[in-house]
């Protein structure tokens, strides 16, 4: 029960999709009209994702140090690519996009973290991380003992984690104090 719950809270399961979906039209309408009831449902599920987005970051952040101790296999690289993806503001910024193949007791998994950040970067740092893992041999992978599809070549934590507890924790005050009265709109 508790690995179904946590797998909606960190975002790998579909319940996720649904729960955001839900979200994104109740917020706004939430926001535009005068019903007490919508008021008061849009609040919850902020505090809803905000305790998700807890969650996550202290599942990344977890996840981040115990990726160390992790077991590594080889992997065999299937491609090596940028990704790009403009800004707010027009500008371009670009993450490596790995992807590879690794046996873990005779069964073949797909790897495709570079690190745990999921961040965007300029082009040249990006290109710098495309060209590391084309040109390591062997191309080693750490994976998650018990859950191998979770694998990553360059173990740790990273800003982004920490990042997210402070959102997560944001996304619960914030909505509480306002349900309170402590901050009017």
């Amino acid at each position: 029960m508790f690995d179904k719950f946590l797998a909606i809270a960190t975002g790998r399961s579909h319940y996720s999709t649904l729960f955001f979906v839900v979200f994104m039209v109740v917020a706004p309408a939430s926001m535009f009209t005068d019903y007490a009831w919508l008021d008061m449902l849009g609040w919850s599920m902020t505090i809803i994702l905000g305790i998700f987005i807890l969650i996550t970051g202290m599942v990344s952040v977890q996840e981040g140090r115990q990726s160390f101790r992790w077991p590594r296999a080889t992997a065999k690289l299937k491609s090596a690519t940028l990704l790009s993806h403009s800004g707010s503001k027009g500008g371009m910024s670009y993450s490596p996009k790995i992807s590879c193949s690794l046996v873990i007791d005779g069964q073949e998994y797909e790897g495709t973290e570079y690190d745990f950040s999921a961040s965007y970067t300029s082009k040249e740092k990006a290109q710098k991380k495309v060209a590391e893992v084309k040109n390591m041999l062997p191309l080693l992978v750490y994976y998650k003992p018990e859950d191998p599809n979770l694998n990553v070549i360059h173990p740790g934590v990273h800003f982004v984690a920490y990042l997210r507890l402070l959102v997560g924790l944001c996304g619960i005050v914030i909505p509480i104090m306002s349900l309170l009265g402590y901050i009017q709109y």
